[in-house]
């Protein structure tokens, strides 16, 4: 289990998802704010998970599968707003996120989010492409998590 971004750090590496620590690069302070200035404040635990591997970590994203790094998040949430505002301006009917919602990573273009608003830990949602948002995690460690097992075990069937 992780608990911290110590024992995510260590984790990607004894799994071989990250193999040095040239593939293990993190968003800057200066990026994170940023980011804080557009959508609120991060939730603590997300804000370690962007500085230990907001720009790379290895293979724990491969090719265009996810949008889940630092220049991906930032095209992607300006996206999600800019779809918004078009369905609205057509008259269409769409779930709107919260005002203060950042998306941290999508699959195919479904995106997670969390909610910015500067707590210790949050939970992460999950905008289905039929507009239902649904509660995937209680905690962005667990959700992160997940998405290591996810990887894990793509790497031990050879697929990564």
């Amino acid at each position: 289990m992780i608990n911290n971004i110590q024992e995510l750090r260590e984790r990607l590496f004894t799994s071989g998802i990250v193999k040095n620590e040239q593939e293990l690069q993190g968003c800057t302070s200066e990026e994170i704010a940023y980011i804080e200035s557009k959508y609120g404040v991060l939730p603590r635990t997300y804000r370690e998970i962007l500085s230990l591997l907001g720009h790379s970590a290895g293979k724990l994203v491969r090719g265009s599968e996810s949008e889940f790094y630092f220049d991906q998040l930032i095209k992607m949430n300006e996206w999600q707003q800019e779809v918004i505002l078009e369905s609205i301006a057509e008259g269409e009917e769409c779930t709107r996120l919260p005002e203060n919602a950042f998306c941290i990573c999508a699959l195919h273009g479904d995106p997670w989010f969390i909610i910015a608003d500067g707590q210790d830990d949050c939970s992460v949602y999950f905008l289905h492409e039929n507009d239902t948002i649904k509660e995937s995690s209680t905690s962005v460690m667990d959700w992160i998590e997940e998405f290591v097992e996810q990887v894990e075990y793509l790497i031990k069937r050879g697929l990564r």
